[in-house]
């Protein structure tokens, strides 16, 4: 497509289309809502946001099951997939799979963040410190009250990465 095509297209398809430009980490964000049901969903709005304090940022969709179960809580996990989790992105990309998501063989269950990923790059358990709405989402601000770093996966990292609407993947290169 020419540039000036994609210039033309109404502002929504030219943003859609430019945003689908941008690589992004995917990660599962989850809760624990008040009767303690684990929800989850895959993200790739999400990323650091301070280093002091330690804070982790997500945005959800306002009308995403797990928005009202942060909102009432207060509490959300963010977990950084691995490409040993590519089945797992399938469950919680689809809702029809959402019986299927929280196996006990994957998850391991925390205070009230919410359930970790084992095997996960990493995972932030975090306390909501402020939430914005804005347009469709609210930017949930947390801060950090927990890492869960996989060491023996740090040292050669894999994430899921989100691209052009597929997902990729990329190793990283060992140290010269």
């Amino acid at each position: 497509m020419a540039a000036q095509e994609l210039i033309n297209k109404p502002m929504s398809d030219t943003f859609r289309a430019s945003m689908r430009l941008v690589a992004a980490s995917v990660s599962l964000v989850t809760a624990r809502d008040a009767g303690g049901v684990w929800h989850g969903m895959a993200v790739t709005s999400a990323g650091s946001l301070s280093m002091d304090p330690p804070s982790m940022m997500v945005a959800v969709n306002r009308t995403a099951s797990i928005h009202p179960v942060i909102a009432a809580t207060g509490y959300f996990t963010l977990n950084l997939m691995d490409e040993s989790h590519l089945g797992l992105l399938e469950r919680f990309s689809r809702s029809d799979m959402r019986d299927q998501r929280f196996t006990p063989e994957d998850w391991i269950s925390t205070g009230n963040g919410g359930p970790v990923l084992k095997g996960a790059l990493c995972a932030h358990v975090c306390t909501v410190a402020e939430a914005h709405e804005f347009g469709t989402h609210t930017v949930f601000f947390g801060r950090v009250n927990e890492v869960v770093l996989n060491e023996s996966l740090a040292v050669n990292p894999a994430p899921i990465l989100w691209l052009n609407g597929k997902r990729n993947s990329v190793a990283a290169q060992p140290k010269l």
